[in-house]
């Protein structure tokens, strides 16, 4: 392989980025649907020929490094020699090509050279519905895949630059929204067109050998830099684990008590993250295919040795992963697993708390821990048409060693993700916004204070509908704190009923709404770091004044006294609690 100079080689880095970049400003340009143009629940990413990931633009990264596996699935399906210039190709089957659940949508062009594959430039996101028992495609009491949704394999939406009506028919005769999902797809398909179209402009300036030895220079510095970093950490093996609470309605459980078990290995120049001792795969639909598992501790990885720097193939061959078969972390064919991100989003957290002794200022404390899923669907009474409304939530982060942790931050596994802006959500949607705001109190107190969850309500306008919503970490393992620091709160989300009434649920699917009712959407805090007792009594009452924490929590938390008619610390008072309560605890 041909050399390359440093310069030339940051020209093509950046240039094969922004092809990635190229895919989502289409998306965002181009798609029906909010959860695409407003959340961003997608990935963009360029691979080459062998289907190594070369650059990627911001998204969930919990997506990126399975894009490669779609590509392999691609290549056994369909296969090599068959694959011709202006193909695009679709998948969604988590079994072939998609890797998570049926309302993920992977679309994936090929970039030829004189009849050569090249390179592939790749997007995965999420639609609004596949089909399915219910709405929406995220389900918590399913028990196999074909309840799940419509599935593809890797099939060609395009042959040689033109559209296939006969994949397209098929889906928009599998979906309750056809037109937004198929409108989507488009959007999809019209930003890998462009992005694969950057490798012929590379080559044409810079010629094919030498895009080649830019892709190979790319992916060893990232491998040499991981290996870098993990020769700087602390030898060893280190354990931890965790209880999910189960899956299927709260008054209908499927599976309970999921144990999510590991060990982390580090070497000179290698980490090995085993999950052996890991629960049976669920009866219901909380399992996660194992490439997705794989891109979950492939995130670990990357926080915990080059944070900072772009991803890529070569950053994570120093990475082995073992995982057992038939577990929730690589469940067995027809296993259900719509609910593919509960398990993983608890991983790179797991993976932290894990290594927190050994490296306390490279953690923090636990997050609030699942992507709060929500769907809330049915027919719009100003228009007649039958909508789906999907969103995620954002919640709190755990403290660390020098900070307290984010607020509002969706989960690991949503990553660079967005809220929907209250003004999109109110006029594409039947329904008002009467909460949006930071929860106090949901932070674990901490010298460091865990970041806050948010509460956000919606009000269903003239119209009945449903909803499901799958939200775990509430029962056995909330919002953990790390070196004395106390857990966040879980997340919940409660049903005030226009008759009064009010619920509250963690996990249920296709829960019937009422006009008038209100849905209220409250995400965890994240877990508290040291003591809450060591953290600066001026910090406390800031946070009181800012509404974070309640003068109740100041003081039965953090062992601060507020003078509330001078709304300042009484240093004398909080000297004397805060020794009674230390003396409490040391006894």
């Amino acid at each position: 392989m041909n050399k390359i100079d440093p310069i030339t080689l940051e020209v093509i880095r950046n240039r094969l980025i922004a092809a990635s970049r190229d895919i989502r400003r289409t998306v965002e340009w181009a798609a029906y649907s909010p959860i695409l143009y407003e959340v961003i629940d997608f990935s963009c990413a360029i691979l080459d020929a062998e289907a190594n990931l070369v650059a990627e633009t911001p998204g969930l990264p919990i997506f990126l490094a399975n894009l490669s596996y779609s590509v392999r699935c691609t290549y056994d399906t369909i296969g090599r020699e068959n694959l011709k210039p202006g193909d695009v190709i679709i998948c969604n089957d988590p079994y072939n090509g998609g890797g998570t659940h049926c309302p993920d949508i992977v679309v994936l062009c090929p970039a030829f050279h004189k009849g050569q594959i090249v390179g592939w430039a790749a997007f995965r996101g999420h639609t609004v519905d596949m089909g399915g028992i219910h709405p929406g495609g995220w389900f918590s009491d399913t028990t196999e895949i074909f309840q799940e949704g419509f599935r593809l394999p890797p099939v060609k939406v395009w042959i040689e630059g033109k559209p296939n009506e006969d994949v397209l028919r098929l889906i928009r005769n599998n979906s309750r929204v056809p037109d937004s999902v198929l409108g989507d797809i488009r959007a999809m398909i019209a930003g890998v067109r462009t992005a694969a179209s950057r490798f012929d402009e590379i080559i044409a300036k810079f010629g094919l050998d030498t895009l080649q030895a830019a892709i190979g220079e790319i992916l060893k510095q990232g491998e040499t830099m991981a290996r870098a970093s993990l020769s700087r950490l602390p030898k060893g093996e280190y354990f931890a684990e965790t209880v999910l609470d189960g899956d299927g309605n709260d008054d209908a459980p499927l599976s309970q008590k999921l144990l999510l078990k590991l060990k982390i290995t580090i070497q000179e120049e290698k980490m090995i993250v085993d999950f052996t001792g890991t629960s049976p795969q669920s009866i219901g639909p909380m399992n996660t295919p194992e490439p997705t598992t794989i891109s979950a501790v492939r995130y670990g990885f990357k926080i915990i040795t080059t944070p900072f720097l772009p991803s890529n193939e070569g950053a994570f061959w120093p990475l082995e992963v073992i995982i057992p078969d038939g577990s929730i972390l690589k469940p067995r064919y027809p296993a259900a697993c719509s609910m593919w991100p509960t398990p993983i989003t608890t991983i790179p957290d797991l993976m932290l708390k894990a290594l927190a002794e050994a490296i306390p200022d490279k953690v923090r404390a636990g997050h609030f821990g699942d992507s709060m899923a929500n769907f809330i669907y049915g027919t719009d009474p100003r228009t007649g048409r039958y909508y789906v409304c999907s969103e995620g939530d954002a919640g709190g982060y755990g403290g660390q060693y020098n900070r307290d942790g984010a607020s509002a931050f969706f989960s690991m596994s949503l990553g660079d993700t967005y809220n929907m802006p209250v003004e999109v959500a109110e006029i594409r949607f039947p329904f008002s916004v009467e909460y949006f705001e930071l929860a106090q109190d949901s932070g674990g107190p901490g010298k460091h204070r865990g970041g806050l969850g948010i509460r956000r309500d919606y009000r269903m306008i003239d119209h009945d509908g449903g909803m499901t919503v799958t939200t775990d970490r509430v029962i056995y393992t909330p919002p953990w704190g790390l070196f004395g620091g106390k857990e966040g709160r879980p997340s919940i989300t409660k049903i005030f009923r226009a008759d009064g009434k009010e619920e509250s649920w963690r996990k249920v699917s296709n829960l019937p709404l009422k006009s008038n009712d209100i849905i209220s959407l409250q995400t965890g805090g994240g877990g508290g770091y040291g003591s809450p007792l060591e953290r600066d009594p001026q910090l406390v009452l800031q946070d009181v004044s800012n509404g974070y924490i309640s003068l109740r929590s100041a003081e039965d938390d953090y062992g601060v006294v507020i003078n509330a008619q001078k709304f300042e610390v009484d240093n004398h008072a909080t000297q004397k609690l805060r020794e009674q309560k230390k003396s409490v605890q040391e006894g």
